[in-house]
């Protein structure tokens, strides 16, 4: 089994890529491998990369450790340089035992925290990654259902998980439910994740590579414009 509340932060650090201070400030609540990243071209050699660019990668990273730890967390550095950066993010996932990977956006507030819910499946570790987040924004609960006959079914899922966010330790009283009935329900959480600060979703696809990079995640992120994390499901084939 994945840590629960463990998140793989890779950040394009020598690209211009950022982390925001309130995104920060939400995750510090989880246990964080931030990693700085750089992505090479096949003829260049990874050690070469290293030999050039590793200082100034490290130095960009000490200053997102102090801001972590400014904010009470707990971080680890690592940098890589990489001629695949998915497949790279996949494989420290796996090895690390992570439950969790960052799709970086950028985030100025994050008051709003969306989470689609699309079944049973994973919801476990949703909840519970969703429930060590810090600070106390508004946490909603959405969900789409496939036709009018479901939306009972989609209500007591989302009641579920209500329940289990309470019991974990959230004020109910900043847990919202939302259902809509779409049949196109990657279009319905898009669009319910116009206004939001960050996204919590499962995965879908058997890969991890797949619902980071693939049309499903390119999507939610493109229409948030903020980031999201991506809850690993555990799965045998992984090794």
């Amino acid at each position: 089994m994945s840590n629960a509340t463990s998140v793989l932060v890779p950040v394009a650090v020598l690209q211009g890529e950022a982390l925001s201070e309130a995104l920060v400030d939400r995750l510090a609540g989880l246990d964080v491998t931030l990693l700085g990243y750089h992505e090479i071209p096949d003829q260049t050699a990874t050690e070469q990369a290293h030999d050039q660019f590793n200082e100034q990668m490290q130095r960009k990273l000490d200053e997102y450790v102090d801001l972590f730890e400014s904010h009470g967390g707990t971080v680890t550095p690592r940098t890589v340089f990489t001629h695949d950066a998915p497949e790279t993010f996949k494989r420290i996932a796996i090895e690390q035992d992570i439950g969790a990977i960052l799709v970086p956006n950028p985030a100025p507030a994050v008051d709003r925290i969306l989470v689609p819910i699309r079944g049973p499946v994973n919801l476990d570790p949703i909840l519970t990654m969703t429930a060590a987040l810090d600070g106390d924004p508004e946490i909603v609960l959405f969900h789409a259902a496939a036709s009018e006959a479901q939306r009972a079914d989609g209500e007591e899922l989302l009641s579920t998980a209500a329940d289990q966010l309470a019991e974990a330790g959230v004020d109910p009283g900043r847990i919202d439910r939302q259902l809509t009935v779409s049949d196109t329900p990657l279009r319905a959480i898009s669009d319910a994740a116009a206004d939001t600060g960050l996204i919590v979703i499962g995965e879908k696809e058997p890969s991890v590579v797949d619902i980071i990079f693939g049309d499903a995640a390119d999507r939610i992120a493109e229409a948030a414009a903020s980031p999201v994390v991506v809850v690993r499901t555990d799965r045998s084939d992984d090794d």
